[in-house]
Formats: structure tokens, sequence, C-alpha cells
């Protein structure tokens, strides 16, 4: 309920949905609704419901058209991947929207620098690339995307810090085509 509230969405895409949780239940609130996860085990545990909707692969190479969602939702996935993967993961998750991402990820707590990288294995030993925030919302701004501080906030109902939600903005995509 408050993804519809909050963006108004009408075709999302979840990335790493795993076995399509979010997915069944934006289907229930009338929105269009794809999923993308890299274990082939997600679809096969997924309801029939949404299981048909759900596209097998990681988000560094994930092809679809550019601007294909006007929402697309990245929770929990990033610091599974390398930092080379990041970088990649941002540029598609950026050419997919049309829009909006809303993502959620685990963030260096105490980064010295733009550029320091941890890991959270205490948390889950997968966790590999935990990012300087700061740096994370770079890569967005640098794929023409501005931050929504109001919608991070209304997203963050849990006050954990972890959020973040970027706009496509015209303006500046309109501006880094003219060099």
């Amino acid at each position: 309920e408050l993804i519809k509230k909050v963006f108004k969405p009408k075709k999302v895409l979840d990335v790493g949905c795993g076995p399509g949780a979010l997915m069944y239940l934006l289907k229930e609130q009338d929105v269009l609704c794809h999923g993308d996860d890299f274990s082939p085990s997600c679809k096969k545990l997924a309801p029939p419901k949404v299981r048909d909707k759900i596209f097998i692969g990681s988000i560094v190479d994930f092809e679809t058209k550019s601007n294909s969602y006007d929402l697309v939702i990245c929770r929990e996935v990033l610091e599974h991947l390398t930092l080379a993967q990041i970088k990649k993961a941002v540029q598609n998750l950026c050419r997919i929207s049309s829009k909006y991402v809303y993502l959620t990820t685990r963030f260096h707590k105490n980064p010295r620098s733009l550029l320091s990288v941890g890991e959270d294995k205490e948390t889950d030993p997968s966790h590999i690339t935990v990012l300087n925030k700061d740096f994370l919302r770079a890569l967005f701004v640098m794929e023409g995307f501005r931050r929504r501080a109001d919608l991070e906030d209304k997203m963050d109902w849990l006050k954990k810090n972890r959020v973040l939600v970027y706009e496509k903005d015209g303006q500046i995509i309109a501006e880094v085509n003219l060099d």
C-alpha cells in the first residue's frame, strides 16, 4: 500500500524479487509488476499468480527496453555485488526506469572517504560490498537522476537510514546529452 501511495506506479520492476512476495502484494493493489532474480529457484517457489512474471538473471546484464517501468525497486541487492557490478547495476536501474528508482541497501558505517568500501559479513556472509552512501548517491546523479529526500523519508518508515529514492531528471539528461 505504501509503494502505491507514494509512487502511484503503473508498471513496476522488482529487482532481486526472490519468490515474488512483493510482486504478489503489488498485484493485489492492481499494480502491474515484473520481477528479476539471479536464482532460478525463485521462479519455482513463486506463487502461480506471479511466477510467469519473473525473469531469471542479474541486474548487471538485464536486458529490456529503456524507460520500460515507471518504478524500479531494488531492495537489499547491491551489497551482494562487486563494486564494478554495482556501477553497472545502477546504470541499468536508471536506464530501465522512466521515473523512479527506489532502493534499500546497507551502507558503510564509518567511511573514511567517498570511496570507502567495506563488508557486512556479520549480518550476511554474502554482503561483500558495503558502500559510502554519498558514493552511491553520486552514481545516480551521474546517470541523470535527482534525489527525492521527501520520498526517502516516506519510504523509510522503520527509520533505518537505508533508503534511497531517485527520480529521472529530464533537464539534467538534456544538459548531459548536449556535451
